[in-house]
C-alpha cells in the first residue's frame, strides 16, 4: 500500500507508514480531504510561481519600454546610421496645399435692371 503522504511502497500487513509514520488504514473521507488539501496546496504553489513569473515579465517589459524612450531619436556615437524623418529633419521639405475638385460653371450675369 502506497502512503499518500510521502508516497513509500509500504506491505500491506502495516497500518502506519514506514518512512514517514502517517496512518495507511484511511476511510474515504479521510483520504477525499487528504488529496483535496494536497491539491490546493499544489494549486497555491503554482499561482505564487505564476505570480512572480508575471512580475518578472512585467519588470522586463517596462524596462525596455523605458530604454526605448530614453534612446528614441538619439543615434549611437561613432555608428553607421540612416539619418531619420524626425520632426529637426531638414533633408525633406513638405508643403500642404489643398485644391478642391469644383468644376466651374458659368452663370450668366445679368447687367439690366429690371425697371
Amino acid at each position: 500500500m502506497n502512503c499518500l503522504q510521502c508516497n513509500y511502497t509500504n506491505p500491506a500487513t502495516v497500518q502506519y507508514c514506514q518512512r514517514c509514520g502517517a496512518k495507511l488504514n484511511l476511510t474515504a473521507d479521510e483520504i477525499r480531504d487528504t488529496l483535496i488539501q494536497r491539491v490546493e496546496v499544489e494549486r497555491a504553489g503554482k499561482t505564487a510561481q505564476n505570480a512572480r513569473q508575471g512580475l518578472v515579465f512585467g519588470i522586463v517589459v517596462f524596462l525596455v519600454a523605458v530604454t526605448l524612450f530614453l534612446a528614441v531619436g538619439k543615434a549611437p556615437s561613432g555608428a553607421l546610421h540612416l539619418p531619420s524623418a524626425s520632426k529637426d529633419a531638414g533633408y525633406v521639405e513638405i508643403r500642404y496645399r489643398y485644391e478642391p475638385d469644383i468644376p466651374k460653371l458659368l452663370v450668366p450675369y445679368n447687367t439690366q435692371r429690371k425697371p
